[in-house]
């Protein structure tokens, strides 16, 4: 009787406002029903309570300040790589859920369940020595800063209230050099490189045509020959 087949694990990485989610999303909707399952490793971001108790409003806004939300530091790694390894076993995780508004970890989690293939996206998605062995298809996107950083703009003020000036304050401050530091090596070792083609990341506008065909054909290119679809 032949053995039941482990999940896939496809990691899907790049800088922010790369298009990574993009991409991941428009690669679950190619996928049918049931086959496959997308989450963030955002969603590891610490909670507040890992870097202290704050009293007062102007101690949780310093406190904020002073973390570097591009660093891999940043995220909880060792429960990231315990739920993949659960996932992995087809076994069903609670993942956390990140508020950006608030800064802080919901107390709320989201039920995952197992599925053929996982699909794993964020700018630290290849960063973590600890997963890299579980990962079977490693996926960088490369997209030009000025695309990305107007993407950023664009998402920060419009769906998360922040102002323009503390977006451009944090990318200049950390942001960019995290990405050359922790992100951007990754484009040198991962299995595919795709490259971005100005596809609409944010916003009601979803990408459709021939563009997000092209950048997902790679992968899907990838997924059958390792006889995973």
């Amino acid at each position: 009787m032949m053995a039941k087949r482990k999940p896939f694990l496809v990691a899907m990485s790049g800088g922010s406002g790369s298009g990574k989610s993009t991409l991941a999303e428009a690669l679950l909707e190619h996928l049918p029903d049931g086959q496959a399952v997308l989450f963030g490793e955002d969603a590891y971001y610490y909670p507040m309570s890992h870097y202290g108790e704050p009293q007062s409003k102007e101690e949780w806004t310093e406190l904020v300040a002073g973390i570097n939300y591009d660093a891999p530091r940043s995220k909880e790694a060792d429960r990231l790589v315990k739920d993949l390894r659960a996932l992995k076993a087809g076994e069903t995780i609670q993942q956390p859920i990140y508020d950006y508004e608030r800064h802080d970890r919901s107390p709320d989690t989201r039920e995952i369940k197992s599925a053929p293939i996982l699909i794993l996206e964020g700018i630290h998605a290849l960063s973590f020595p600890k997963i890299s062995s579980l990962i079977d298809l490693s996926v960088y996107v490369d997209t030009p800063d000025d695309l990305r950083l107007a993407r950023r703009i664009r998402r920060d003020v419009t769906e998360r209230g922040r102002s323009l000036e503390s977006v451009l304050q944090q990318y200049l401050g950390t942001v960019r050099a995290a990405h050359y530091q922790w992100t951007y090596p990754a484009k040198f070792e991962a299995d595919l490189v795709i490259a971005d083609e100005g596809l609409p990341a944010y916003g009601n506008v979803r990408p459709t045509g021939e563009a997000i065909e092209r950048m997902i054909a790679p992968v899907l290119a990838r997924l059958q020959t390792a006889g995973v679809i």
